[in-house]
């Protein structure tokens, strides 16, 4: 076999070996957000979020509270799954809702187009009905 057809099929052989170690650690929950980046999900009127972070395959939530107060709170939390696409979650703020991949199918308040829409049921603080809005990935 000549030397430049060897390195090209060595090359994919590794590419290939790759791809399921990769895959393992990319994401949280079937696909939603990316190892190490953060899904931020933003109410509006009154002004709240909901942070979906995810570390080492390990998924946390951070409620984010601008609506009580002159101060913008941030608290921590857990979240945990019960469903993939639509991912319903529930937090241990507790927010409650489902996240939905609707690729370029949301347009944001500042008329930013997102991929992501959540439909929240519940939220502190906050009584319905609710509307969904855009989550973007960082």
């Amino acid at each position: 076999m000549p030397a430049a057809l060897r390195q090209t099929v060595l090359a994919a052989m590794l590419a290939a070996a790759s791809v399921p170690a990769l895959a393992a650690d990319y994401s949280c929950e079937g696909g939603l957000v990316p190892s190490g980046q953060t899904m931020i999900c933003s109410g509006f009127e009154p002004n709240w979020a909901i942070r979906l972070t995810c570390s080492g395959g390990t998924m946390s939530s951070t409620f984010v509270d601008a609506f009580s107060g002159s101060d913008i709170q941030e608290t921590p939390g857990t979240v945990t799954f019960s469903s993939n696409d639509p991912w319903t979650f529930e937090t241990s703020h507790p927010v409650k809702g489902t996240i939905a991949a609707t690729p370029g199918g949301c347009t944001d308040e500042s008329d930013a187009v997102r991929d992501f829409t959540i439909t929240p049921t519940a939220a502190p603080g906050l009584s319905g009905p609710f509307f969904p809005f855009c989550c973007r990935i960082q």
